[in-house]
């Protein structure tokens, strides 16, 4: 234990040590850069405006020398009677006057008269003369066979423009170096396209080096590969194909060797210090070992759930003994809190039940196959509303009266309770099977049904439950668990108060469960499994087909078909809905626009749930799509059932009216069946009535339906509303829907629901019969 104690007061002596060491070295490394980027910003500035003011100098010189030697009238003379002795020879005196390495006579064609330099140029300079014409009176940089120069181009008038002078001063090494005697920084000059260099850095002769060069050269230092320069690039004035750009360069190496001195100096300091940490460390150790050594032990009697342990028998000083009483109240309040959470971690703190995860292992080591049990879950319906209407804390006084009546139940069978959810129990007792198990549960139900006095309100609350039998429905705590809670969801769904679970509603379940996983993964892959198939639409006064239904299909990938009805069933029950049906409305969209590409204007109807018009992002979806597709709002109509309308009024009107405002149509599908009142019906924001198939099959041999149908349709048109029948079967029943004045018929009469390609081929056929 002293050991331990010494090096860990060693480590801590030598990481504060370390530590002051590196902030100091972080502080002085922050200044020390801030200052050396400043400073190095600084000289880059002087040495960019010394730069620029030596490049104005030359530019001004070439002007004179330029002007000069355009306004010679001699020359002028020479150059319009194209006297070549007398044009090269002033020429050559005039730029040894003024020192120039460029002087070229150019014809209005650019093309090369005379030169002072004994050597080639090409002689159509035409390119270069255009571009310098845009910048009179300014020097430019340009490469001239491998060479940089900076040039001015002026024109000979005599009196009109006769030809053109170009005057230059080469940029080589040597104008580099002097530029760095002048700012104390390298310079290069660097045309990249005509893979050209000259600077102060690069030794001579030397071949194309790439830019990068500069920018990237780095030195091995203490703290690995740092950069050698410090780089500033200034674009020169310079033709648009051919670009030449000044580098500065600061050299940071001294930097580099200043700071590296001091952390020499100060890892030396660090060394003392750490040496007189260890050795003061050392001595503070052996005092302290003793009192600490007990307290580890005693900390380990904690560990261990000893909580009752007699140490330090000798006398120790106040603060130890101090510490010695706060380390057994610690223990005794991590005694208690141990007890309360290991209380929480398996009960539900409103009802005292165990939780769910609790239940299932009390269950493990419970059941035995030689005594049966009978589990028992219990659902309160409508709970929410309560919540939502009295308030969460009669919610709450609700829960625990139902625990109560439970635990009453079920405690004299020596029964195990748990809430598995928020408003679903779980009670499990051993039971006999038989009549009396089934009039027992009967009795529970009953006892659990009667009324309620919750702070003096009166509350009925009503139950589902499932029972399940242990062992001849299950021999495992995770398997009875799910079977009981798919037999009081299908008593939930069938507004039962008790379903006994039967045998392969499990298996019943996890396909539901496999067929959720796969059309959700449908919808991801849009690989083809679900498809939309077009149902056209009759437009009985013009014989036209201006509209279809959309109806979705789902194939999946061994190849058997399911029915719509299951998997937008499944959909709206596990949520998918909401993703499907953007599914479908971005497939109808565009498929919608592509028959507008090809000249068929359909309007298409998209079926959609409560849970889609519910839903925030349906009307921006929608419009996005429209917009996506460049689709017209009314070629699209909405179709809801009249169950859809019912379930959220008030928010479904809302929202249609928002798709109204847009220009999207509405049609209320299977009008007939729901419970649609004349009231209700002439409030709806709809556009259109689409009256149910079980009206119209039998149309034709039915007097009745015909009363109800053609009352219907009147009292379409008279509230102004378009009347469609689906389900025409037979011509009798068209010829009977014509003469009632509906308005748009469908069916297999006409068509069966076909894909895109199949209606296209259709309607073609359709329309030359027609």
């Amino acid at each position: 234990m002293t050991n331990s104690l010494k090096n860990r007061i060693t480590i801590l002596c030598v990481g504060l040590v370390l530590l002051t060491t590196m902030v100091s070295l972080l502080s002085f490394w922050w200044s020390t850069s801030q200052f050396n980027e400043k400073k190095v910003t600084q000289d880059i500035n002087v040495a960019e405006n010394v730069y620029k003011q030596y490049l104005t100098s030359k530019e001004s010189l070439l002007l004179t020398a330029a002007k000069v030697l355009t306004a010679d009238f001699g020359f002028k003379q020479a150059v319009a009677t194209r006297d070549a002795n007398t044009i090269s020879s002033v020429l050559y005196n005039h730029s040894q006057r003024i020192n120039a390495d460029l002087m070229l006579l150019l014809d209005l064609s650019g093309k090369l008269v005379s030169t002072n330099r004994q050597q080639d140029f090409d002689s159509n300079l035409q390119e270069l003369m255009n571009e310098l014409l845009n910048n009179t009176e300014q020097s430019s940089f340009v490469v001239l066979n491998k060479e940089l120069y900076q040039v001015i181009l002026l024109p000979i008038k005599a009196p009109r423009t006769v030809a053109y002078s170009l005057v230059g001063f080469k940029i080589d090494d040597e104008v580099a170096v002097e530029l760095k005697n002048l700012t104390g920084m390298d310079v290069s000059f660097i045309a990249k396209s005509d893979d050209l260099v000259k600077s102060s850095l690069l030794e001579r002769p030397t071949p194309f080096i790439p830019t990068e060069y500069f920018h990237n050269k780095t030195t091995q230092r203490i703290f690995g590969e740092q950069l050698v320069y410090s780089n500033r690039d200034v674009h020169l004035p310079s033709l648009n194909n051919h670009p030449v750009n000044v580098l500065l360069s600061a050299d940071l190496t001294q930097s580099y060797s200043e700071f590296e001195r001091l952390f020499y100096t100060l890892v030396i300091l660090a060394t003392i210090t750490i040496f007189i940490g260890v050795i003061t460390s050392s001595l503070l150790a052996k005092n302290l070992t003793m009192p600490l050594s007990q307290l580890a032990s005693l900390a380990r009697q904690f560990a261990r759930g000893n909580y009752n342990v007699e140490l330090m028998s000798k006398k120790q000083s106040n603060e130890i003994s101090t510490l010695i009483d706060a380390f057994k109240n610690m223990g005794n309040d991590i005694q208690e809190r141990e007890q309360q959470i290991s209380f929480a971690a398996k009960h539900d703190s409103l009802t005292g039940f165990y939780n769910r995860s609790a239940m299932l292992e009390v269950l493990n080591e419970t059941l035995n196959q030689n005594q049966e049990y009978t589990l028992v879950a219990i659902d309160i319906r409508g709970l929410r509303h309560i919540n939502d209407k009295l308030g969460a804390r009669i919610g709450d006084d609700c829960l625990k009266a139902v625990a109560s009546r439970i635990a009453e139940f079920s405690d004299d069978l020596g029964g195990l309770h748990a809430r598995i959810g928020g408003d679903e129990f779980l009670t499990a007792f051993a039971s006999n099977t038989g009549s009396n198990l089934k009039s027992g549960i009967i009795g529970l139900m009953a006892q659990l049904q009667a009324c309620y006095t919750i702070q003096k309100l009166k509350i009925n609350l009503r139950f589902s439950a499932g029972v399940v039998q242990y062992p001849s429905q299950g021999l495992q705590a995770d398997d009875l668990m799910r079977r009981v809670l798919i037999a009081v969801d299908s008593a939930a769904s069938a507004h039962e108060n008790i379903h006994y679970y039967q045998q392969g509603e499990d298996e019943e379940h996890l396909e539901r469960l496999r067929m959720i996983d796969e059309l959700k993964q449908a919808i991801n892959d849009d690989d083809g499994q679900l498809f939309m198939t077009y149902q056209p639409k009759l437009h009985i006064a013009t014989q036209k087909i201006d509209k279809v239904e959309s109806l979705i299909r789902w194939q999946r990938k061994d190849g058997s078909w399911v029915s719509p009805e299951l998997f937008i069933d499944l959909a709206e029950q596990s949520g998918l809905i909401v993703e499907l049906t953007g599914w479908v409305v971005k497939t109808v969209v565009a498929q919608v626009g592509l028959w507008q590409q090809q000249g068929i204007y359909m309007q298409a109807a998209i079926n959609v749930s409560a849970q889609d018009i519910a839903y925030p992002g349906f009307h921006a979806n929608l419009i996005r799509t429209l917009k996506q597709f460049s689709v017209a709002p009314a070629l699209i109509t909405i179709e809801l059932t009249e169950r859809d309308m019912i379930e959220n009024e008030e928010k479904g009107i809302h929202a249609l009216e928002n798709l109204k405002a847009i220009g999207v149509k509405i049609s209320l599908d299977d009008y007939g069946v729901g419970q649609t009142s004349l009231g209700r019906l002439k409030m709806l924001p709809i556009d259109e009535l689409k009256l149910d198939k079980c009206f119209i099959l039998k149309l034709d041999e039915s007097e009745k339906d015909q009363f109800i149908v053609e009352s219907t349709i009147t009292l379409g048109h008279q509230l102004g509303f378009s009347v469609v029948a689906e389900g025409v079967e037979t011509l009798a029943s068209l010829e009977l829907l014509q003469r009632m004045q509906c308005d748009h018929v469908q069916g297999y009469y006409l068509s069966r629901p076909l894909k895109a390609e199949v209606f296209e081929q259709w309607l073609e056929q359709y329309n030359e019969q027609a």
